[in-house]
């Protein structure tokens, strides 16, 4: 007989990392195989730009969401509960409720985060202390990270033999399969994410207007969406760093607008100040650009520094001009640190290989006393 889940994860819209993977389970031909599922939407907002706010609507779906989840518990005996659980702020004390409730059932379950926060959290008060205490102790609860380099996120609470660790994966995208690109000058940078101040947007401008005054010739494409960021406040900075002609900003792009800018480009640039394990240097990499990303969350698990890409320090624009400059002028350096990057993409970072990783990690816990 499978084993009986109860999945409690998040489910898009919005479109984020956690909603992403939580639809590649609830769409897992692979899983559904293995387990007898359950599925229980854990997303309150409907855009990214709503994610921690309050309001009528969102207190409606929390006490909706614990009804769901408790009646769940009472008409099936589940073997496992999972929950896409959130580090911190107020989704976390949403979750801790969630969490509450299978700990009364006296619920086997697994945690699985896929952000960081909790270092962060306990610093702010006591209480958060206690309920990070309460949901992440106990021998029935189990932990699954994205990386081993996030462990020290939860270390304080968490022993390491609770401890799993999953990276994530995507669908092949059949479009990055294709001839090597025709590089034409100016080399090509591509930034793809939200655009935010914690993503770096703003250290990249100044890298740019360094790579100008070096006589460095390139262009920069943004594309995401606007959201601490605007539109206006950034073309203003663009204007004022007389850069007009060589960065530009495509707003928020989808599907075969996406690939379009990823098979344009010639190198990824990712300077963001915080990430855990961030998919968009997945996509990056299946198409064969090399990356240059700050060392935070999880990223060494992704790049590889100086093989298929770089890794530099977050807020050091100097270094990562020097990083630029190296690739910009090296076409062979770029074909080789991205072909490594699709080699490695394809070895450990497939949607296939993460559900195989899941599936071990599920049954394991399953199987545990």
């Amino acid at each position: 007989m499978k084993p009986k889940i109860l999945f409690i994860l998040h489910l898009p819209p919005p479109i984020h990392g956690a909603a992403l993977m939580g639809s590649y389970v609830n769409n897992s031909k692979k899983i559904k195989d293995n387990f007898e599922c359950s599925f229980i939407n854990l997303s309150a907002s409907k855009s990214i730009g709503s994610i921690g706010k309050l309001g009528l609507k969102k207190a409606l779906f929390f006490i909706q969401l614990l009804i769901t989840t408790a009646k769940a518990l009472v008409m099936k005996k589940y073997d496992l509960c999972y929950v896409t659980i959130t580090s911190h702020g107020t989704a976390f004390y949403k979750d801790f409720f969630v969490v509450t409730i299978l700990k009364i059932f006296r619920k086997k379950i697994v945690l699985h985060f896929h952000n960081k926060g909790v270092e962060e959290g306990s610093k702010a008060n006591k209480i958060n202390r206690y309920l990070y205490n309460f949901i992440l102790g106990g021998k029935k609860t189990r932990i699954v990270l994205l990386s081993p380099f996030l462990y020290y996120d939860i270390k304080q609470y968490v022993e390491p033999n609770r401890v799993y660790f999953c990276a994530n994966g995507i669908p092949v995208n059949m479009l990055s399969v294709q001839d090597a690109r025709k590089i034409t000058a100016p080399v090509r940078l591509l930034f793809l994410s939200n655009m935010m101040v914690a993503k770096g947007v703003f250290v990249l401008l100044e890298v740019c207007s360094k790579l100008k005054r070096e006589n460095i010739s390139f262009e920069c494409h943004f594309v995401g969406d606007w959201l601490d960021i605007t539109e206006a406040s950034f073309d203003q900075k663009v204007t004022e760093m007389n850069l007009t002609k060589i960065v530009f900003a495509h707003g928020k792009k989808y599907d075969l607008e996406k690939n379009a800018f990823y098979q344009e480009s010639d190198i990824f640039v990712f300077p963001s100040l915080d990430e855990a394990f961030p998919l968009v240097l997945l996509e990056a990499m299946q198409f064969k650009l090399p990356i240059i990303a700050s060392d935070v969350g999880g990223v060494k698990d992704i790049v590889v520094d100086k093989q298929t890409g770089y890794i530099v320090q977050k807020n050091n624009a100097d270094e990562l001009a020097a990083k630029l400059i190296s690739l910009i002028s090296d076409t062979t350096l770029r074909d080789t640190m991205g072909n490594a990057g699709k080699k490695r993409f394809e070895e450990n970072f497939t949607l296939e290989k993460f559900e195989k990783r899941f599936l071990t990690i599920l049954n394991e816990i399953a199987d545990a006393a």
